[in-house]
């Protein structure tokens, strides 16, 4: 009786890593085609209406800070600021939108609530559209970039151990501009 042996071959096929190169992404105007039209549309009033609003809940907040307090103590103050600071941030937001020119179709207008929604938070409206121009102008640009400030090799190279573990954190570009 002869024997019989059974031979198997295997094949390992390797399967390519997830390349994000090969995927299809959608093209801008096919972006643009999928948000509704509304959201393209400057109504004055609306944008008045929210920078009234976050004025009014400033107000509001600054005329509790005293009973938060009194009545909640350090907790209840830490609250008040985080809420505080939320809608301090919708009031930046509202200047942005002047800075942009999406607040109204007025420029005028843009300008004067820009001024408006950016005094309570310390931020003189001129100075910082220009500034924001330039931050977009200029993103990623190695020499010009003010947002983001390249440390090229020779640089990174001649610092000490402590410095270049420093601009590792992610917050170190917020620390350095403050």
């Amino acid at each position: 009786m002869a024997s019989s042996t059974i031979t198997q071959t295997s094949t390992i096929v390797k399967q390519p890593k997830n390349d994000v190169t090969r995927k299809e992404y959608p093209t801008l105007e096919e972006l643009r085609k999928a948000i509704p039209a509304e959201c393209f549309e400057k109504d004055a009033l609306k944008s008045i209406f929210f920078l009234v609003w976050d004025l009014l809940c400033l107000a509001g907040m600054y005329m509790i800070v005293g009973q938060v307090e009194n009545y909640f103590g350090w907790i209840g103050l830490l609250s008040w600021y985080f809420v505080f600071g939320m809608f301090g941030f919708s009031l930046f937001v509202v200047g942005h939108d002047c800075g942009h020119t999406t607040f109204s179709n007025y420029t005028w207008l843009n300008d004067i609530c820009g001024h408006i929604a950016h005094a309570p938070i310390m931020a003189p409206y001129w100075p910082w559209q220009k500034s924001h121009r330039q931050h977009h102008q200029y993103t990623s640009h190695f020499d010009k970039d003010r947002a983001h400030v390249w440390i090229d090799k020779e640089i990174y190279d001649g610092m000490n151990y402590l410095s270049k573990h420093f601009h590792k954190f992610p917050l170190s570009g917020l620390i350095l501009y403050v």
